[in-house]
């Protein structure tokens, strides 16, 4: 190594250890925050639909929540959050053709007689996305934001109910689905919450990537006299992709017959076979976009949405692979010790799909502040 690299990775280090530093300090600062938010939402449950990876549902356990029954209809989704949220019963159905009745039957058999303050979940957005090209008004999935409204009526008629949190993309508000949204609002509306709704982006919330989500926010009306609680506002600096996965070592790379023991520093640093000459004739350059299928991430900057499409993994600095799944999770700010199941490319899935859970906890937070400690 030459001297000049060796004063590349001194800065590096110092980079990640300033980094980490503040984060403690923030930690330490909001820690009395969160501990009197956790008191008051000791039995505060909320219903989760739509879970996935469970990234929504852990930034809501972190702000003191409860989350007694996830429902998803994917199979790697609902084994991933079994292995990383044991307490929760997790039911794996399709919310399309669940009745409204198996529903409130299956939270009355976990819950008990006491109702959920909430209902949080993000439908499948892929219908909604402006990367998805192949758009059809007939995408079974597009009819999900008027399934989540049909089981916020049943829930609030037959149990009641606080508050919903919808999460989706940006591209939900555009031209050719705004119709579909307006609706949803409105019959949420209808139900007698005040609903307002927001882009928020979580770089704007100390993620290392750039990347707006859409949320929805109701209240019920007589719990928010003053108007709607708003939303909160993001002010921490992002973090770089160095910060986030500058100190991992290399990741294994994918190969058939693989063992858990084969992937030894955690079962998710694994990556794609790096087949494309790309990744040795020097050509990729950090930082630099060729296409979807070549964004290459730059150490010192956040990184790109972590959404990956059909060989669409973002490329590492270092320009010779792809992300592994790890890397990919620390991205989106899951916990180090969580775990993705299923397959190499369900688990990119997964990943891609979830909700950023620091950006979750901020939401629940002021969720918690505004509606149940007199803040």
């Amino acid at each position: 190594m030459s001297e000049r690299d060796e004063m590349i990775l001194e800065n590096r280090v110092v980079c990640v250890q300033v980094g980490r530093l503040l984060a403690q300090l923030t930690e330490r600062l909001e820690g009395p925050i969160v501990a009197r938010t956790r008191d008051v939402l000791a039995k505060k449950p909320v219903l989760s639909l739509f879970s996935g990876a469970g990234g929504l549902d852990t930034g809501f356990e972190e702000a003191g929540f409860d989350v007694p029954l996830a429902i998803d209809v994917a199979e790697p989704a609902i084994a991933t959050y079994r292995r990383n949220h044991p307490r929760t019963e997790v039911i794996q159905a399709d919310l399309l053709t669940l009745s409204d009745q198996a529903i409130i039957d299956l939270w009355v058999r976990v819950a008990g007689d006491m109702p959920p303050a909430g209902v949080i979940g993000g439908p499948p957005c892929q219908s909604f996305s402006v990367s998805n090209v192949h758009q059809k008004d007939d995408d079974p999935r597009s009819l999900l934001p008027g399934r989540y409204a049909a089981i916020l009526r049943a829930v609030c008629s037959r149990l009641g109910l606080d508050f919903f949190l919808f999460e989706n993309v940006p591209g939900l508000l555009g031209r050719r689905h705004r119709h579909r949204f307006e609706s949803f609002l409105q019959e949420c509306r209808d139900l007698g919450f005040n609903v307002e709704y927001r882009v928020l982006d979580a770089a704007d919330f100390g993620l290392p990537q750039y990347r707006q989500r859409l949320v929805v926010l109701g209240v019920r009306s007589d719990l928010c006299p003053q108007g709607h609680p708003g939303f909160p506002v993001g002010r921490l600096r992002p973090q770089t992709v160095f910060e986030a996965i500058g100190s991992l070592p290399d990741p294994v790379v994918r190969r058939r017959g693989m063992k858990p023991a084969d992937v030894p520093y955690h079962p998710n640093h694994w990556c794609l076979t790096p087949k494309s000459p790309r990744f040795r004739d020097g050509t990729l350059k950090p930082g630099v976009a060729a296409g979807r299928s070549f964004r290459v991430l730059e150490w010192h900057k956040p990184s790109w949405t972590v959404a990956y499409g059909n060989r669409e993994v973002h490329v590492h600095p270092s320009t010779k692979r792809r992300l592994s799944v790890y890397e990919a999770m620390l991205l989106q700010g899951f916990p180090p010790t969580y775990v993705l199941e299923g397959s190499i490319t369900q688990q990119f899935k997964l990943v891609s799909d979830a909700v950023p859970p620091p950006l979750a906890r901020a939401l629940a937070q002021h969720i918690a502040s505004r509606l149940y400690s007199g803040g």
